[in-house]
């Protein structure tokens, strides 16, 4: 049994929904959970999303995008959000949660940038980490994780098996 899990996804599946969907349903158990999950808020001019982090202990949220204007193909991430959403993480180490989330291992986390550090040490700190892979990112998540991870299907009910036996093995 392995304390980190991820969730590869396909680019298209909604990944994020699901998340939120699972800290809900985890939360709903009873269990304290730490970490964060996406929330894509609303079209900016029909080019990106307006994108924000959830501190998942506090409900609080992050704003991690910035429209670059008319010209712009694209949002830009928002590099002092996600340092701001990445300070979450000393809270749910010091409060010893339940489950750490991460909504993603994502480009910026292959790149050796993003919430990599935060990952790392919560699982250097012995908590359950559960948080997602879009397929294409599994080689750069390899060469992070190693081989003790565990591949979860998105199915809520298997989700749910895993984070029972993590955090029973945690304890």
């Amino acid at each position: 049994m392995t304390m980190l899990a991820a969730i590869p996804y396909t680019s298209g599946f909604p990944i994020d929904a699901f998340m939120q969907d699972v800290a809900t349903q985890l939360k709903r158990r009873g269990l304290r959970l730490g970490g964060v999950v996406q929330h894509n808020d609303a079209a900016c001019d029909d080019r990106c999303m307006a994108m924000s982090l959830e501190d998942l202990g506090s409900g609080y949220r992050f704003p991690i995008s910035q429209d670059l204007g008319a010209g712009a193909a694209g949002c830009h991430l928002d590099a002092a959000g996600l340092a701001a959403a990445a300070a979450v993480f000393a809270g749910a180490l010091a409060e010893r949660v339940d489950l750490v989330m991460v909504n993603k291992f994502g480009k910026q986390e292959a790149l050796g940038e993003g919430l990599r550090h935060e990952i790392a040490n919560a699982v250097m700190a012995g908590l359950p980490v559960l948080l997602a892979v879009r397929r294409d990112f599994l080689p750069a998540w390899r060469d992070f994780a190693g081989d003790d991870w565990v591949e979860l299907a998105a199915d809520m009910a298997a989700v749910e098996r895993w984070v029972g036996d993590a955090i029973r093995l945690a304890a």
